[in-house]
């Protein structure tokens, strides 16, 4: 087989969903995607022990689901022709916090003969943001609300920014989740007030002049609220635009449904618990680089990692 033909395979394991993309390359310096799966292992979840957000070490539970899910996604990318050179797999916020990370990312390699590398804040912005590729995209800047925290990156030097806070994190922390009541008094209040005061790192004229893109799972599913679909589909997401006062109003009026009014929307089922605080990031975000819209993307970091697997 032609080199540049073999077979690549990224894994993002993130702080809610472990994302698996297989795929070669195309003509232009663009991805054939020949593969994609997803499942929710909430890796980032607050150990039931725990008594508060953020430092401590990972779930067991989490853990054993996690391996699970690394497991099968090596193995269906290595019965798709993917060598072992050809694999990487990524890890974001929810290793760059746990206190036992480097034991987990030590199972990984012995259980499973996987290397996990854990990246900055500034690295998963930057590899997010590659995931749109370099044509004609150079006044474009990327949001990304991830489970864990949140990326804002455009194309020159430092402007690739992390903020610790992400759907899943702050759902635990002023909403709670389940059955776990929240680890902070506040509720919508100050779950707006903490996103607010941590995308303090995010310069307030990113936007000017430039197009922002959105990424990500949240922004995935603000594109199915806007379009008034009958159910989540990924295949409608791409190009959707949205408005800032939109966005801000389907995370307000999310935020004060009950999960069970939610399921009815055309959102994905493991996200009715923490979308609204996705979309409140989304919301609080454009405001922030003073966005008055965006459109949303269904690519990602594990496109980007992709792309430098094939071409690098």
């Amino acid at each position: 087989m032609n080199e540049s033909r073999r077979p690549v395979a990224a894994i993002d394991l993130g702080t809610n969903t472990a994302l698996l993309l297989v795929a070669r390359s195309a003509p232009g310096l663009g991805l054939e995607v020949l593969a994609q799966d997803c499942e929710v292992v909430r890796l980032g979840e607050r150990p039931r022990s725990a008594g508060e957000a953020g430092g401590q070490g990972l779930s067991p539970e989490a853990v054993e689901r996690t391996l699970r899910a690394l497991g099968r996604f090596k193995a269906k990318a290595v019965g798709m022709g993917v060598v072992p050179e050809r694999l990487r797999v990524t890890a974001t916020a929810v290793l760059r916090r746990a206190s036992d990370a480097a034991a987990f990312v030590q199972r990984c390699e012995d259980e499973l003969g996987l290397r996990v590398e854990i990246l900055s804040g500034s690295e998963e912005a930057r590899l997010g943001r590659s995931a749109l590729g370099s044509a004609g995209t150079e006044e474009w800047v990327t949001l990304d609300v991830g489970g864990g925290s949140t990326e804002l990156a455009g194309e020159g030097p430092g402007e690739q920014i992390s903020a610790p806070v992400g759907a899943l994190v702050l759902t635990e922390q002023f909403l709670g989740m389940g059955s776990n009541a929240p680890l902070e008094p506040g509720g919508a209040a100050g779950l707006w007030e903490q996103v607010r005061a941590s995308f303090g790192c995010f310069p307030t004229d990113f936007a000017r002049g430039r197009t922002v893109v959105l990424l990500g799972g949240s922004a995935s599913n603000l594109a199915c609220l806007e379009k008034g679909l009958e159910q989540f589909d990924p295949l409608q997401v791409e190009g959707t635009h949205i408005d800032v006062c939109a966005a801000r109003a389907w995370g307000e009026r999310l935020i004060d449904m009950s999960p069970e009014d939610r399921a009815h929307l055309p959102i994905e089922s493991q996200r009715v618990e923490i979308l609204p605080a996705g979309l409140i990031c989304i919301a609080a975000g454009l405001e922030r680089i003073e966005a008055g819209e965006a459109r949303i993307s269904a690519l990602g970091l594990r496109h980007g990692v992709a792309l430098e697997l094939l071409h690098d």
